[in-house]
């Protein structure tokens, strides 16, 4: 997929290379895929030419949850809600 986007001209220079935008452009394309659940976290690796623990870096700072951090979630809520069904039911003596 080639995307342009219309920019004026003495945007880039030295400082700000056109080249560093579009790959940073094409990173963040990649990220909101995965975000969106459009492509799973090891094809985004894949096609950023990261590792799975870069990957999850660049996640975490674009605010997305890997799929580690989403189960250790669910993991807990599981055990929070097995060990409140385990408490004793306290009844008040009338």
């Amino acid at each position: 997929m080639d995307i342009k986007i219309e920019l004026p001209d003495g945007v880039f220079d030295t400082q700000f290379p056109e080249a560093e935008f579009v790959g940073r452009m094409r990173e963040l394309a990649i990220l909101e895929l995965v975000r969106a659940r459009r492509i799973h976290e090891h094809e985004a690796a894949q096609a950023l030419g990261c590792t799975r623990w870069e990957l999850v870096e660049k996640m975490k700072a674009a605010g997305i949850a890997s799929t580690e951090d989403l189960f250790a979630e669910i993991r807990g809520g599981l055990v929070d809600a097995i060990a409140a069904r385990r408490k004793p039911i306290r009844r008040k003596d009338n």
